[in-house]
């Protein structure tokens, strides 16, 4: 069965799925890639009541009193409020301050924020200003490329980004692409014309 819905994932077949929770479990996946891949099969099957559901169950699972840390909740969270924009509306602010708690993983955070970059432009805190502190205080190479990506989307900090790629010149990093994972390197992922 789990091989199965392995196929659905890698090939973008989310209808097949069916059952959100089946989805759901592959945010827990230690192949990252099938964590990226769960979370966009989520966005795909919450809609509505469910998707609300979901995000708060999401929310739960990244506090310590579930008992059940689920390291890809961000991207799930992340993924049905981009596909249900009215829902996500109430949670934006909570998914935006995720970025400061330092248990969560950031770089699904910051991955996420890029993914729902047309919705959190208006939030508190404001998500511009969380990007740009990330740009200027982190040392985790992945969440500085990633924060680089998303900062474009948001059209803001520029300075920061390139201040940010410039310090990390030459090194190498892989990051999720919305398809596969890639290899870019510093200062060079300024120069990328796509975005996740």
């Amino acid at each position: 069965m789990r091989d199965k819905l392995k196929k659905y994932l890698e090939n973008k077949e989310y209808w097949k799925i069916r059952k959100p929770s089946l989805a759901m479990l592959f945010l827990y996946d230690s192949d990252e890639f099938y964590r990226f891949r769960g979370a966009e099969a989520l966005g795909y099957l919450c809609k509505g009541k469910t998707a609300r559901n979901f995000i708060l169950r999401l929310f739960w699972h990244l506090s310590d009193e579930s008992g059940a840390y689920c390291i890809g909740a961000p991207l799930g969270i992340a993924e049905i409020g981009r596909t249900n924009p009215d829902v996500f509306e109430g949670f934006k602010n909570k998914f935006v301050s995720l970025i400061d708690d330092w248990e969560v993983e950031r770089k699904y955070v910051v991955y996420g924020m890029g993914r729902v970059s047309h919705l959190i432009g208006d939030t508190y805190p404001d998500s511009r200003k969380k990007i740009e502190e990330v740009l200027l205080n982190e040392s985790d190479c992945e969440v500085i490329a990633y924060s680089i990506l998303t900062a474009k989307k948001l059209n803001c900090c520029v300075n920061s980004c390139i201040e940010a790629a410039k310090k990390l010149e030459g090194v190498k990093v892989k990051i999720y692409n919305g398809e596969k994972f890639i290899e870019v390197i510093f200062p060079e992922i300024l120069n990328i014309s796509y975005v996740f």
